[in-house]
C-alpha cells in the first residue's frame, strides 16, 4: 500500500481509495435555507381564472403537497430553487434569454463607446454620465462597512477575552446579540440591488442611442493600486465592474444591439483625435500642445470608440506594445507638415474641445 501511495497508483485499490475520501480536506456547503426541485416532482396550477400561479412541491409527509402562492401569472418552468427568506419564499428557474429580447423598446441607430468609471457608470463618446450617483454609493458603503467592522472586531475581543477567564455567558451574550448576520446580509441584499438597478438604467439609456455599443474589457482583472492609499483601495475593491459588463451583454443582447470589446490601454490618457499623450489631473486631462482641457472619462469614451476598427491594437494585444504604436504613430504625425499653421507641432484636437473646455468653465 506504501509503494502504491508512493507511485500514485492508489486509486486502483478500493481501501486505499476510501481512505483518501476520509482524509481529504474538501469544501463544506454552509448553504441551510435552499431547497432545489426536480422538473418532474412539482405541478402548478390556479384557482381562478386569471389568477395567480400556485406551486406544489413535495413536503416532509408522504404524499402530501406543499402549496406556494405566487405573485405571478407566469407559470415557471424547468428545475427550480426554492429560496427561504424569513416570511417568504423565492422561486428561482431559468428561462431561455432569447425570449427577452424587446420590441416594444429598440436600440438606437448609431455606434457609441462607453467607458465605465467609478463616479458613473458610463461616460458615452458624446460626454454624456450614465448613473451619477452610483460613486456616492459605492464610498457610502465601503465607509459603513469599514466602521461597522471595527467595532465587530473589538465586540469579537471583547468575546476571546471572557473566554479566556472563563466567563462564557459573556462571550454568548456577545455572540448572540451582537455578533449576528441578520442585519447586515438584509443591507447587503438592499445595496446589491440599488446597484444593479443603477447600473442597468445607465445600460439601457446607452443602448437608447446605441446600435453598436464599443467597450473595453471590464471583466479583467485590474492591477497597480497600492499606491491610490489605503481607503481608496478599499473604496475601489467595491467597485462593481462585473455588473456593469453583465448590464452591457444582457441589455444590448435583449434589445438587439451589438456590443464589441477592444483594447482600452492607454485610452483616458491619450487626446482624442491625435496620438499624442495628454497631462492626467484627477479627472481631467489637459493636452500638452494647444492647452485643451478635456474630461478623461469623455476623451477614453472616444478613443474606444475608436480603437473599434484600429487595425494594429487588438483585444489582446499588451499594453506595453500599445503604448510604442502610439508613440510611433505621434513621431510619425509630428514630421508630417501641417498645412493650417505656420508653429510646428500644432495640435487639431477637434472641434469637440471647445465645447468641452466651455462645459468645464461653466461648471
Amino acid at each position: 500500500m506504501f509503494t502504491a501511495l508512493k507511485r500514485d497508483m492508489w486509486t486502483g485499490d478500493p481501501y486505499l481509495c476510501r481512505l483518501m475520501r476520509q482524509h481529504t480536506r474538501r469544501g463544506r456547503n454552509r448553504t441551510h435555507n435552499q431547497i432545489v426541485v426536480r422538473s418532474d416532482q412539482y405541478r402548478t396550477f390556479t384557482l381562478a381564472e386569471r389568477g395567480n400561479v400556485w406551486l406544489a412541491v413535495p413536503g416532509l409527509e408522504r404524499r402530501r403537497l406543499v402549496t406556494i402562492p405566487l405573485n405571478t401569472t407566469v407559470a415557471p418552468t424547468g428545475t427550480l430553487r426554492l429560496i427561504l427568506r424569513a416570511d417568504r419564499v423565492e422561486v428561482h428557474y431559468t428561462i431561455d434569454a432569447t425570449t427577452l429580447t424587446s420590441s416594444k423598446r429598440p436600440c438606437g441607430d448609431r455606434e457609441i463607446g462607453v467607458d465605465k468609471g467609478y463616479s458613473e457608470v458610463l461616460t458615452d463618446s458624446d460626454g454624456h454620465h450614465h448613473g451619477t450617483e452610483l460613486g456616492e454609493l459605492l464610498t457610502g458603503e465601503s465607509d459603513h462597512r469599514k466602521t461597522k467592522n471595527a467595532r465587530r472586531a473589538k465586540l469579537r475581543s471583547i468575546a476571546g477575552k471572557a473566554i479566556e477567564r472563563g466567563d462564557h455567558a459573556k462571550a454568548r451574550r456577545i455572540r448572540d446579540n451582537n455578533l449576528g448576520v441578520i442585519k447586515r446580509r438584509r443591507r447587503s441584499a438592499a445595496w446589491q440591488r440599488r446597484v444593479r438597478d443603477i447600473t442597468f438604467k445607465a445600460a439601457h439609456a446607452v443602448v437608447d442611442k446605441a446600435a453598436l455599443v464599443v467597450a473595453e474589457d471590464l471583466t479583467r482583472t485590474f492591477t497597480g493600486r497600492k499606491r491610490l492609499g489605503r481607503n481608496t483601495n478599499r473604496r475601489l475593491a467595491a467597485w462593481t465592474k462585473g455588473v456593469t459588463a453583465e448590464a452591457l451583454a444582457n441589455v444590448s443582447e435583449r434589445r438587439g444591439s451589438a456590443l464589441r470589446l477592444v483594447n482600452a490601454a492607454y485610452t483616458s490618457q491619450v487626446i482624442p483625435g491625435t496620438d499624442s499623450f495628454g497631462k492626467r489631473a484627477g479627472d481631467r486631462l489637459h493636452c500638452t500642445r494647444c492647452g485643451a482641457v478635456w474630461h478623461a472619462d469623455h476623451a477614453a469614451a472616444i478613443n474606444i470608440l475608436e480603437r473599434a476598427a484600429d487595425p494594429d491594437i487588438g483585444l489582446h494585444t499588451p499594453h506595453t506594445r500599445v503604448k510604442q504604436i502610439i508613440q510611433e504613430r505621434d513621431r510619425q504625425r509630428s514630421r508630417l507638415p501641417d498645412q493650417d499653421s505656420n508653429t510646428a507641432g500644432h495640435c487639431r484636437c477637434g472641434e469637440q474641445n471647445i465645447r468641452i473646455r466651455s462645459t468645464l468653465i461653466k461648471e
